[in-house]
């Protein structure tokens, strides 16, 4: 109707609702002049299903403002643009039910498959997903059976090399600002890697040199002041945080006490998220391939769903990550008198 109003082909129509950037000014105006007047706003399903050319996936995330996702997000973005495919965006908000709510909206708007990003699926979660019937990736996140294929680092060796980092150049009394022990992914296995580090260059574990936040700036500000007012006669050199955010928020704390970092503490981050190489001093970090891992998510999403299977592929497949190392560590000297 909308074509032989406009006078132009249903695929002009099509570009004009979809692509708009395709189409000339002249002949964009002249649909959207016709949508207005007949009121025309199409369903996306039954868009999709007459004229074959929008294909559309979901991405949620537990909260959009995470610094970390502009740049998953990156690498998503440009891979479904290469295939000609849409992205609709849910954010939870940090609640559980918008998370869930997620899967059911998505798919009423068309979208053939789902990108679950940074949350954690357990199996009730999993028996949860499956009961969509639609395919679904994630991403930063594992499941707990890893029947979801999946695309992350491995966290556990990734913070074992950041604890390294630090005792290969002298550090032994070294703090950790942990993720929520109840995460099971990024705030657990981070810690086990710290654990794992010390064991492997025997040095005792010491439970006072180990605070827990959520990721945020404004915990890693609590935790290094935590670790500070723990750490008695003999001080720690360096701290670890497991996230960028978090680090950045113990550098101010232990500016704010009028200590240098890395002169009196060395930092050292994870995620590499732009932040980390604006600030002052820049900070040393685990790197994770944020654009590697949202555009593997998007390609193995698009082929499942070329293959009409939510079980095409299984299992976690952990893409490499390193050190970058800046201004935020230094090595360290004991003093053996």
């Amino acid at each position: 109707m909308v074509a032989e109003h406009a006078g132009v082909s249903v695929p002009t129509v099509s570009r004009v609702l979809n692509s708009p950037e395709r189409v000339r000014e002249e002949t964009k105006q002249k649909v959207l002049d016709v949508v207005r007047t007949l009121g025309f706003y199409p369903n996306e399903n039954a868009r999709r299903l007459r004229t074959q050319e929008v294909q559309a996936i979901g991405v949620i995330v537990p909260q959009i403002r995470d610094f970390f996702f502009s740049e998953i997000y990156k690498g998503m973005s440009e891979a479904a643009e290469t295939a000609g495919v849409q992205i609709f965006l849910h954010d939870a908000l940090q609640r559980q039910e918008r998370l869930y709510e997620g899967f059911p909206l998505l798919k009423s708007k068309g979208c053939n498959g789902i990108i679950l990003v940074s949350a954690y699926v357990s199996r009730d979660f999993e028996t949860l997903i499956s009961r969509a019937g639609i395919p679904v990736v994630l991403a930063l996140t594992e499941s707990e059976t890893g029947a979801i294929p999946a695309f992350k680092v491995d966290d556990v060796q990734a913070s074992f090399d950041a604890v390294a980092h630090l005792i290969t150049r002298g550090h032994r009394r070294i703090g950790i600002i942990s993720g929520p022990d109840e995460d099971p992914t990024a705030g657990r296995n981070r810690l086990q890697g710290y654990q794992a580090a010390l064991r492997h260059y025997d040095i005792p574990l010491d439970p006072s040199l180990i605070a827990y936040g959520a990721f945020r700036f404004e915990h890693g500000y609590e935790g290094m002041s935590q670790l500070l007012l723990r750490q008695g006669d003999e001080p720690l050199t360096a701290v670890y945080a497991v996230s960028d955010e978090m680090a950045v928020g113990a550098a101010r704390c232990l500016y704010d006490r009028g200590m240098r970092v890395p002169e009196d503490v060395s930092v050292v981050g994870f995620d590499n998220i732009r932040l980390a190489s604006l600030v002052t001093p820049t900070l040393t970090t685990v790197a994770q391939p944020f654009e590697e891992i949202g555009s593997e998510a998007v390609v193995t999403l698009l082929d499942m769903i070329r293959k009409n299977s939510t079980e095409q592929q299984k299992g976690t497949r952990y893409l490499p990550h390193r050190i970058v190392t800046r201004e935020s560590t230094r090595f360290y000297a004991y003093d053996s008198s």
